[in-house]
């Protein structure tokens, strides 16, 4: 049996097979745009379903999970409807010509790292809410919309991080517990795994391998270990 060490961000244990999600990436090519603002007109598109879908996992927040819980996605709503994320998006694809989705990715990254770089640990882990809406628009400017997370049955999720709304996303019948390699106690995703009450620990890093998947394992979210047969 091999025992990983990480930590506890929701209480409680889960045994069953890990299924191992690795998320794939939309592209983001920089390639020159035929026309800017056919670019901008795609943006104006995302943002609005991005906008929609938002919306969607705030009402199913606050149904499962309660009002308070549904303010976890405040963050998300404030970043789609703000002039300067936004702004700065369009203002990317103008000058440099670029896809609609390189310049999210490259405006997202830089609020990324802002986010990353203050001291407040609370402020730090609002940088995943960053990449949350980003990855978002990305996922609609690939026409992806909804999906991600998603193991065929019962299975103990593992993953790099989960984002808040891809936890929403989560069928709860089919998620046993979350272990991942990032995260943080004050992260998004580890408040609503707390309010769903879904076993879940993180910092287990490079020891969770991705051979791991379709094995037998342990969660344990208070004493944050996983253990794999």
């Amino acid at each position: 049996m091999i025992v990983v060490q990480g930590k506890g961000i929701s209480a409680g244990t889960a045994h069953g097979r890990l299924h191992c999600f690795h998320r794939v990436g939309a592209a983001a090519a920089k390639s020159a745009a035929g026309d800017p603002e056919q670019e901008l007109a795609r943006l104006v598109q995302a943002r609005q379903e991005t906008k929609e879908q938002i919306a969607i996992l705030t009402e199913r927040c606050r149904q499962e999970a309660g009002a308070d819980a549904a303010l976890v996605f405040a963050a998300h709503e404030e970043l789609i409807e703000d002039a300067g994320y936004i702004g700065d998006v369009a203002e990317c694809l103008r000058q440099k010509r670029c896809t609609a989705e390189y310049a999210v990715q490259q405006v997202g990254a830089g609020f990324f790292a802002m986010f990353e770089s203050v001291d407040d640990p609370y402020m730090r882990a609002r940088a995943a809410d960053i990449w949350d809406v980003t990855w978002r628009l990305l996922r609609n400017l690939a026409g992806a919309g909804f999906g991600g997370a998603m193991p065929e049955g019962p299975a103990i999720l593992a993953a790099d991080y989960l984002t808040p709304s891809e936890f929403m996303e989560l069928d709860r019948d089919r998620v046993l517990a979350v272990a991942s390699r990032q995260g943080s106690y004050d992260s998004h995703a580890a408040i609503l795994a707390r309010l769903l009450r879904i076993p879940a620990v993180c910092g287990l890093g490079d020891r969770l391998q991705p051979e791991f998947h379709g094995r037998v394992a342990w969660v344990d979210g208070t004493a944050g270990t996983l253990m794999v047969v």
